[in-house]
């Protein structure tokens, strides 16, 4: 097996910490089987929601987590790993990894971290599932309107309905 030198490690530590310390979310994967263009593929699907996919060694890995949220997540890696890292929408960038998992069977997410809480596969994939932020907003704003919108027309007709009785009995008084 060819082993990857790097010429300035503490570079890369320097750039994956910086990394690990913004990211909305980190996910760690498992790749081993996956042909080389359908990396590539990978990579570009998930640039689109602001994910990073990078293959480092677990070393360096546990190296450039120390110090920030992402090292619980990193404490027993095995075997080549990439590592996922999400800089937008957390549900979004777990929403992508999950369809990224089911478009390629040999690429599989063991386990992650979304807004500092760690997660299994099976988290990821129902976090996936929720809507992102604005869908889920407008669900809060139409649950709260309904009712409201009820109350006003309720009021509406029980006040028209005074004004009525209002009128028929100044009729009723002036004739």
């Amino acid at each position: 097996m060819v082993e990857k030198h790097y010429k300035d490690k503490a570079a890369l530590v320097a750039e994956l910490h910086e990394k690990l310390q913004s990211a909305s979310s980190v996910v760690v994967t498992e790749y081993r089987g996956l042909k080389a263009g359908d990396m590539v593929k990978l990579r570009n699907a998930l640039r689109g929601a602001q994910i990073e996919v990078k293959v480092v060694k677990n070393s360096l890995l546990r190296r450039a987590a120390e110090g920030t949220p992402s090292e619980a997540l990193v404490t027993e890696l095995s075997g080549p790993i990439a590592v996922a890292i999400g800089f937008g929408e957390p549900a979004e960038a777990a929403k992508a990894l999950s369809d990224g998992a089911k478009g390629f069977e040999k690429f599989n997410v063991t386990k992650g971290l979304v807004e500092k809480m760690l997660v299994t596969d099976e988290q990821l994939v129902a976090i996936g599932k929720l809507p992102g932020k604005d869908a889920m907003r407008a669900q809060v704003v139409g649950a709260l309107q309904g009712p409201l919108a009820g109350l006003v027309f309720t009021l509406q007709g029980v006040l028209t309905a005074f004004a009525g009785t209002l009128q028929a009995k100044i009729e009723k008084e002036s004739a």
